[in-house]
């Protein structure tokens, strides 16, 4: 844990984020390819889809449930995964595959999730 509850917040609130994220993507597929401006055409991508979800799952109760070491192993794990969601929305709209319209979401909130999980992780107990 950190001494500084303004940190355990925001990682439990990244945590819950991700916990919520993945329930949706794991559930609902088609819904959370629409909200994240994306075509909900099914099989593949329904897959897809509840990969990304379990992983956010296991991330954030991973992170809920630990402390010290493992806290910061989970924080740093939500982290890589962050940084590679961004690059790949962002590799996505430079191909063509999202305007600049439609890339909000694939890249705004991972790009947020780093900005406020680096910044957790730097006062997390090692």
């Amino acid at each position: 844990m950190a001494d500084n509850p303004l940190v355990d917040r925001t990682v439990a609130a990244l945590a819950a984020g991700r916990i919520v994220a993945g329930m949706l993507a794991w559930t609902s597929p088609r819904v959370t390819a629409r909200a994240f401006g994306m075509e909900a055409d099914g099989g593949q991508s329904h897959y897809a889809w509840r990969l990304f979800g379990i992983r956010d799952i296991v991330i954030g109760v991973g992170t809920l449930l630990s402390s010290g070491a493992q806290r910061r192993a989970f924080v740093t794990a939500g982290l890589a995964c962050d940084v590679g969601d961004g690059a790949a929305g962002v590799v996505a709209m430079k191909r063509g595959n999202f305007t600049r319209s439609t890339a909000g979401a694939p890249v705004t909130v991972p790009v947020l999730a780093v900005a406020l999980g680096a910044w957790a992780l730097r006062s997390i107990s090692r």
